[in-house]
């Protein structure tokens, strides 16, 4: 004779009782153990290797966005980074003028203008 547990198809998973515990929601104890953690634990280092790939990404991005996207101007661009940091926040620039670059040459393909700009069409690989 099959036992009604086997009837059930799926098992219920046990719900918790209370609200889920956050860092945001966390006791005063943890907060003062993290703090303390945190004062005395050694800052990581920057990665060298990391760096020196961000910085080779970073001239390739252009290079390739200058090939593309004519019409941005790159002034901003013109500096070399020293710090990882300072790339970043430049990758950061750079992507948004690439961004509104694509949106005025989408802009400008719904409109018919696409063939005046003189900059290759993008293909979908396939």
């Amino acid at each position: 004779m099959p036992s009604a547990a086997a009837d059930d198809p799926a098992p219920q998973r046990a719900v918790p009782a209370g609200p889920v515990k956050t860092r945001e929601s966390a006791s005063a104890g943890y907060r003062r153990a993290l703090a303390a953690h945190r004062a005395v634990a050694p800052p990581r280092p920057e990665n060298p290797a990391l760096a020196a790939a961000v910085v080779r990404q970073e001239q390739v991005r252009r290079e390739l966005a200058a090939t593309v996207f004519t019409d941005i101007e790159q002034d901003q661009e013109n500096g070399v980074p020293t710090s990882l940091e300072d790339v970043r926040a430049q990758q950061r620039q750079a992507a948004e003028a690439v961004r509104a670059a694509a949106i005025r040459h989408a802009r400008a393909e719904r409109a018919g203008q696409a063939g005046t700009t003189g900059s290759p069409a993008l293909r979908q690989a396939g």
